[in-house]
């Protein structure tokens, strides 16, 4: 291996723990039993031999994409290898990200191996991923906000699922049937974009599978509820490769 690969591996390995940091934020702390964010950035320094300052920064740089109390590096735009490390993993679980990170401290190659390489030599670069979530976020701290407006449930009775990748965003209390999910756009008219799994739950849910879609979050949010967005939406599928996780495990049926 060339020393520019390795270069090119350990800083992809940083971006991820960087990414994972202002992700996870309160829960990258408990994971990692750190009760300050200076003693975890002191414990990725020592794994990686990198500086402490550089994972401070790589944190702040994700902040503004992030639901976070820090503001982050907001004016500045996030480079092509933080795009692609956010792009292809925003789709990845709480604990498989704490779990990448943990084999990554652990310098567990074997494992980490495919991940990293598949980050690192990926041609396709993930365009404006960091603005479509920060939209989205933005969309559903408005949907949040004025939930009784828009589906006429209130605040207390809707459920966030947003971390389990269920196919939807939030449910409703004492009707397990709905299923909401947000979308947004910058614009009153625009794009969006379903998740196999999203489309897979609007088709199978039909009625109960709400689709609330808040435009124009440049200037003045307005919302709209589709319900049964699989029959009423046309869509198009399109295929892509990305990085997914998978839980392997041993198992024996012999007593």
């Amino acid at each position: 291996m060339s020393d520019r690969v390795r270069r090119t591996r350990l800083e992809t390995q940083a971006v991820i723990i960087g990414y994972a940091m202002s992700r996870l934020d309160r829960k990258y702390l408990d994971s990692r039993s750190s009760a300050t964010w200076k003693l975890a950035f002191e414990e990725a320094a020592r794994a990686l031999s990198i500086r402490p300052t550089s994972f401070k920064n790589l944190r702040d740089e994700f902040d503004p994409v992030h639901g976070n109390r820090r503001k982050g590096w907001h004016k500045r735009p996030l480079r092509p290898n933080r795009q692609r490390v956010l792009g292809e993993l925003c789709e990845v679980s709480d604990d498989a990200l704490l779990d990448l990170v943990a084999r990554i401290l652990n310098h567990d190659e074997e494992a980490t191996a495919e991940a990293i390489d598949s980050l690192v030599t990926k041609p396709r670069v993930v365009h404006n991923v960091a603005e479509r979530l920060l939209t989205g976020r933005r969309a559903e701290e408005f949907f949040l906000a004025n939930t009784d407006q828009i589906v006429r449930v209130k605040r207390e009775d809707i459920i966030d699922v947003r971390q389990a990748a269920a196919g939807f965003d939030f449910g409703v209390r004492d009707h397990p049937e709905n299923a909401i999910e947000i979308k947004g756009m910058k614009q009153a008219r625009g794009e969006i974009l379903f998740t196999d799994r999203e489309w897979f739950e609007a088709k199978n849910r039909r009625e109960n599978y709400w689709l609330v879609v808040i435009g124009n979050l440049a200037t003045k949010p307005v919302p709209r509820v589709i319900r049964n967005p699989n029959a009423v939406l046309e869509a198009t599928c399109r295929y892509q490769a990305s990085l997914t996780a998978v839980w392997r495990s041993a198992v024996s049926v012999l007593s």
